[in-house]
C-alpha cells in the first residue's frame, strides 16, 4: 500500500474546503454529509472533525474565507482610487467589476445556504454575510459616488448592489452563459452613473402585450 503523504495543517484545511465546496454544490447544504466531504478530501471523518466541529463550520469557512478576502481587496482598491486621479465613474466601474467577479465565483455557494433553508439562510445572512460585507460596500460606494442611503434605509445601497450583481451572476450560472465581466461592469456603471437618457425620461411608457 502507498503511504499517504502527511500534509501541513493549513494545506489539509484548504483541501477540505475545496472538497466541501464541490459537495455543497452537488448536494446542497441540507443534503451534504460530512462523511462525503471527508471522502472527497481523501481523509477520514474523524480527521475532518479535528479541523471543523460541524458541517456549518465547514460551510462558513468555505464561504466566509473568500468573503473576508474580497472585503480586504475592496478596501485596498478604494484607498487606491481615493489616492489617485481616477474619476468617480472609473472608480465605480472598478468596484462594479470586483463585486461582479466575486459574485460569479461565490454566487453558487452563497445560494446553497441563503436559499435552501430559510431559518439557516436568515441566520447566515444576518450574522455573517451582512455583518462582513454591508458596511464596506456602503462605505465604498458612498465614498466614490457621494450617494447616501436615506434615513431608515441603511441597507439600501448594499441591497441594490448585492441584488444587481448576484442576480446577473445567477442568471449567467443557470443559463450556462459566458460572461464578459469587464463589459458588464461598464454597462452597470453607465446605468448607475447616467441613469435614464433624457429622451427616455420624457417619453411615455409602452408596456408589451401580456403573453398568452
Amino acid at each position: 500500500m502507498t503511504k499517504r503523504k502527511r500534509l501541513p495543517g493549513e494545506e489539509r484545511r484548504q483541501l477540505i474546503l475545496e472538497a466541501a465546496r464541490r459537495v455543497f454544490l452537488e448536494s446542497g447544504f441540507a443534503g451534504a454529509r460530512t462523511r462525503r466531504i471527508a471522502e472527497e478530501a481523501g481523509i477520514t471523518e474523524a480527521l475532518l472533525y479535528r479541523f471543523f466541529p460541524s458541517k456549518l463550520a465547514i460551510y462558513e469557512a468555505a464561504v466566509l474565507q473568500p468573503l473576508e478576502a474580497f472585503v480586504a481587496q475592496l478596501l485596498t482598491a478604494t484607498g487606491e482610487i481615493e489616492g489617485s486621479s481616477e474619476d468617480r465613474r472609473d472608480g465605480l466601474r472598478r468596484i462594479n467589476e470586483m463585486l461582479f467577479h466575486f459574485m460569479i465565483e461565490s454566487g453558487p455557494f452563497l445560494g446553497v445556504v441563503l436559499l435552501s433553508e430559510l431559518n439557516e439562510g436568515r441566520r447566515f445572512y444576518q450574522e455573517d454575510f451582512h455583518r462582513v460585507l454591508a458596511g464596506p460596500v456602503n462605505d465604498v460606494v458612498s465614498s466614490i459616488t457621494g450617494w447616501r442611503s436615506p434615513k431608515g434605509h441603511s441597507s439600501l445601497i448594499f441591497a441594490a448592489m448585492l441584488g444587481v450583481h448576484m442576480g446577473l451572476a445567477i442568471d449567467a450560472m443557470l443559463r450556462r452563459a459566458a460572461v464578459d465581466e469587464a463589459a458588464v461592469a461598464g454597462q452597470l456603471t453607465e446605468l448607475f452613473s447616467d441613469g435614464m437618457p433624457e429622451d427616455v425620461q420624457q417619453s411615455r411608457v409602452s408596456l408589451p402585450a401580456p403573453r398568452r
